[in-house]
């Protein structure tokens, strides 16, 4: 964690405390006093609207931000939590410079070159911030944003809490205001604010001519008369649960509208962890909490104090609870795969090595399988091995936690990633893409074979990166996706093959994952010419027609397969007479011919 640092603003003075100190001076320097203080005090930015337009591709994007007091937008970062998931899309705020009692607009026109927010917006002409296509503002009118200290991460101001959909707070094709008087707010208060879903729907300046500006008022936000003082805990949020591996926790918390210092501030903090007693803080910086072992539950309290070590009236206070978890044994990854989610678990079995990627991050997905099941296995970049470890390594002491990735089970470790070095190849499983499709669960993160396939080559020659392609028997289709990077500018098949790779799912999308190119094995014998001087011509085809000869002048039964098995064409021809392929699409087809109850395959391209 970085340190914390205070931003309390210094626009109130408590005049007695001043003059009681100075009473033996000169009113002017009283004056100049209350100047340089207020020349020099730390604002507050706070977030006032955030709208979501409804013009072309649903711009803009607007946000407007109060410069409570004089506020250096250097030091403040907005973040953005897509669907209420994690905070980052991180946009810095300094080009707005340093602004005192006005507000700013950070705004984007994504794609619309129309410029919506000036057409929108016309009164605007000043701390006005284009945001470009930054994601921060890339916003859908039910995603929480918030304004953050850069350097400390601690929170300013938040709008939104989780997943708007469908909450009073939802903004879109709308906006939101907040309620005059209040905030900022570190922590959400759906109460400070008046939503106003889907307003600005059907709306805009480049639709009924009505600008956005009239309908939502810019600028009305007044801010409390009185600064309240408040403390919130930022980290950890209330009931988190933290690995079996954690030893200590910092606690992140924000102190605005009031001077934390030991000498000469507002007062100091206290907090208690567990009951042990208070103990005092004078500054802002994070409490850590060490010495934590596993299912030990930690409730920590926070408070302010005068300078006299007496709580406030009214009293400002925050809580906290924590755990610890701990881990479940288990023996074999089908016990693993059959256990709760968002728990810890410690595989004491030993699994093999089918399938490992190093991603760019440094961190590793690996595919581990025993006798009994597979599983995918995350592992961070401080964990990972050094050395990439060999195919089909034994590994043992799995520890972590049981996630779902995109309805994909992955136990994402909290402990050192260890080959055992065991060496023990494991046999593909053979199964039908139809037998896959139905029982997925028995063979996600498996290394599997399936036989007999095409593969459509979706317009490529060689496979590209993290491409999906389709594969197909001639009755049901599936998704190979290329996930390893040694498969990638490979030339693609074109004949019938058998394919091995790792069972997978992404979302409803169940997939086969070649490791390399050796994973795609081609069918030679699919192709054996079982018909005496057969030919066919040209191959490829350029013209839209293609022509069938054998020895035998008698009449034969071609029909034709697209990559994905399906029949496209069903003919009966002679020797030299033309088939007319002018209907369909180029690319590689498979030509079945039958003369006399001998059969023949031939793969066809269409130029």
């Amino acid at each position: 964690m970085t340190k914390n640092q205070n931003k309390t603003p210094c626009f109130f003075v408590n005049l007695s405390i001043i003059l009681k100190k100075n009473v033996m001076k000169k009113f002017y320097l009283l004056f100049t006093l209350l100047t340089v203080l207020f020349s020099y005090g730390q604002g507050t930015p706070v977030i006032t609207m955030i709208a979501d337009g409804d013009e072309s591709g649903g711009t803009p994007k607007v946000v407007e931000i109060y410069a409570n007091g004089t506020v250096d937008f250097a030091n403040y970062t907005l973040q953005k939590a897509p669907n209420g998931g994690n905070w980052g899309n991180d946009f810095d705020l300094s080009p707005l410079g340093t602004v005192t009692d006005a507000f700013v607009y950070v705004y984007s026109n994504g794609s619309n070159t129309n410029d919506p927010f000036a057409a929108n917006f016309p009164s605007v002409t000043a701390n006005a911030l284009d945001a470009g296509s930054a994601q921060a503002v890339n916003f859908n009118g039910d995603d929480p944003i918030r304004i953050i200290e850069t350097a400390t991460s601690a929170v300013v101001d938040v709008f939104g809490d989780g997943d708007g959909t469908g909450t009073p707070w939802e903004y879109k094709d709308g906006y939101a205001k907040r309620i005059n008087g209040t905030g900022p707010d570190a922590a959400f208060n759906v109460a400070n604010w008046d939503a106003q879903n889907g307003a600005l729907d059907g709306h805009g300046a480049g639709a009924d001519g009505t600008t956005y500006e009239s309908i939502i008022g810019l600028g009305t936000y007044t801010p409390p008369t009185t600064l309240v003082p408040s403390l919130t805990i930022t980290a950890p949020t209330d009931n988190q649960v933290f690995s079996p591996s954690t030893t200590s926790v910092d606690v992140v918390y924000t102190v605005q509208n009031f001077n934390v210092a030991q000498t000469g501030g507002d007062g100091y903090i206290q907090y208690n962890v567990n009951g042990a007693g208070f103990v005092d803080q004078y500054t802002t910086d994070p409490i850590t909490i060490s010495g934590l072992t596993p299912q030990s539950s930690v409730t920590v309290e926070m408070k302010l104090v005068d300078n006299n070590g007496n709580d406030l009236s009214p009293a400002v206070s925050d809580t906290v609870t924590f755990e610890i978890a701990d881990y479940t044994q288990v023996a074999t990854l089908a016990e693993l795969r059959g256990s709760a989610l968002d728990a810890y678990y410690h595989f004491t079995g030993e699994a093999f090595l089918t399938a490992f990627k190093v991603n760019t991050s440094g961190s590793v997905v690996a595919y581990l399988q025993d006798a009994t099941a597979a599983i995918a296995v995350y592992v961070p970049a401080d964990l990972a091995p050094a050395t990439p470890p060999t195919l089909y390594d034994g590994v043992t002491d799995i520890k972590g936690e049981l996630t779902d990735f995109h309805s994909m089970l992955e136990i994402n470790l909290t402990d050192n990633f260890t080959p055992t070095l065991n060496n023990q190849p494991v046999t593909p499983q053979v199964v039908t893409i139809a037998d896959y499709l139905s029982n997925q669960d028995n063979y996600e993160a498996e290394l599997i074979k399936i036989e007999n396939v095409t593969i459509d080559p979706d317009g490529d020659t060689t496979f590209q990166a993290n491409h999906s392609y389709s594969i197909s028997d001639g009755t049901d289709n599936l998704t190979l996706r290329t996930a390893f990077p040694a498969i990638e500018n490979e030339t693609i098949p074109t004949d019938v093959v058998n394919v091995t790779g790792i069972g997978g799912q992404y979302n409803q999308y169940l997939q086969i994952m070649p490791r390399d190119i050796n994973d795609i094995e081609v069918v030679n014998a699919i192709n054996t010419n079982n018909i005496d001087g057969l030919q066919v011509y040209p191959n490829p085809v350029t013209g839209k027609m293609v022509y069938v000869s054998s020895n035998n002048d008698v009449n034969k039964q071609i029909t034709l397969y697209n990559v994905l098995g399906k029949v496209v064409l069903s003919t009966e021809t002679n020797n030299n007479q033309m088939i007319d392929l002018s209907a369909l699409k180029a690319g590689v087809y498979m030509m079945k011919i039958e003369e006399n109850g001998h059969i023949a395959v031939e793969k066809l391209m269409i130029k």
